[in-house]
């Protein structure tokens, strides 16, 4: 097949995981990649510019992107979010078959997010935001198939926008997250933009529970996010030891999973949690919040622990981790490895991809 993907994703976890999707599947088939930037487009970081350019100029690159795609007569375009509207504008314009890979719907619009560093100029923008919402929705109306990460996300999905939607779980690559014989420290980790709805605060106070002379230090891996400050100030108030490490590599980042003693996790409602798999792989023990896709993932005991969102319940796992230890890191992977393959997601990816 010729399949055209199409994005405009931020870096994260869905970035990640395109690119394993798209090493696999370029193995079989013949792969192009349309983004955005690739067509000129450069969006305005000031305001009202930005916004004006969503709904000015960015159908117009969409419109520019689907003609190279239908002149060229791909089989199928593979559609990943962009981060301005959620569901391209490209799908208005496509004649090929589609796929759109939708790993959650536009989450401000339906949820309530903490915000500390950023609330006013967010909540001032916002009404000029609103037509975004009845944008993704009109887009996803016009796409073909939608697949997304989790029985969490179908059901958000299904519900919001009144489409089907199929699963496609997302996995891990265990040759390269995997255990090493580093040296464990008196560390936790957890890995996830710096903004409030990722939990860290959460995370952050539940630690400040934990008697000073055992209490672990905390790493956050962040990329992106607007509450570096806050979170670091809180942790100060807090005096928990914070690390926050910014845009490091995997080798930097395997390092870290196999020093950390546990793996803290308390994102809101996450559809999924790709670090979640990455974290096991390296052998590391969960403990999460049970809410959204994360307990599709933390479903054994032997990934981890899945508890309320409760700061005395969450510190106490934590120190029932850090007392007694934990044996099981080999077998974590080994279950991993064959339960989480990115051969078996993409299998499955790609008869999605081939069915008319």
């Amino acid at each position: 097949m010729r399949i055209a993907i199409v994005h405009n994703l931020p870096s994260g976890g869905m970035k990640r995981a395109m690119g394993e999707q798209i090493k696999r599947l370029s193995k079989r088939h013949k792969i192009d990649i349309f983004t955005p930037a690739r067509f000129s487009y450069k969006y305005p970081t000031y305001f009202p510019q930005n916004i004006i350019s969503i709904y000015k100029d960015l159908p117009k690159v969409y419109q520019a992107i689907a003609h190279e795609i239908n002149e060229n007569k791909y089989d199928i375009a593979l559609v990943y979010p962009c981060f301005l509207t959620q569901a391209p504008y490209v799908f208005r314009y496509l004649t090929c078959r589609s796929l759109y890979f939708c790993p959650e719907p536009k989450r401000e619009f339906y949820e309530k997010i903490k915000r500390v560093s950023n609330q006013w100029s967010y909540f001032f923008t916002y009404p000029f935001r609103i037509p975004i919402r009845e944008i993704d929705k009109f887009n996803v109306k016009c796409a073909g198939k939608i697949v997304t990460i989790s029985k969490y996300s179908k059901k958000q999905i299904e519900s919001i926008y009144g489409v089907y939607a199929q699963i496609n779980y997302l996995a891990v690559d265990t040759n390269i997250f995997k255990l090493t014989n580093t040296k464990k420290e008196n560390m936790v980790m957890t890995v996830g933009d710096l903004s409030l709805h990722k939990g860290h605060d959460f995370i952050i106070n539940s630690l400040s529970k934990i008697p000073y002379k055992i209490r672990p230090k905390f790493v956050i891996v962040g990329f992106g996010g607007s509450e570096k400050k806050y979170l670091s100030a809180l942790a100060i108030k807090m005096k928990v030891k914070l690390t926050i490490r910014e845009n490091i590599s995997d080798k930097e980042l395997i390092d870290l999973y196999n020093k950390a003693k546990v793996f803290l996790y308390a994102a809101q409602n996450e559809p999924f949690g790709l670090v979640l798999l990455e974290a096991s792989a390296c052998g590391l023990p969960i403990i999460a919040i049970d809410e959204g896709g994360v307990r599709e993932i933390v479903k054994s005991s032997l990934i981890g622990d899945l508890t309320r969102r409760n700061i005395e319940d969450y510190s106490q796992k934590i120190m029932t981790y850090l007392q007694t230890g934990d044996k099981l890191a080999k077998v974590r992977h080994d279950y991993i490895a064959k339960n989480w393959s990115w051969n078996k997601s993409v299998d499955q990816l790609e008869k999605y991809l081939t069915q008319k």
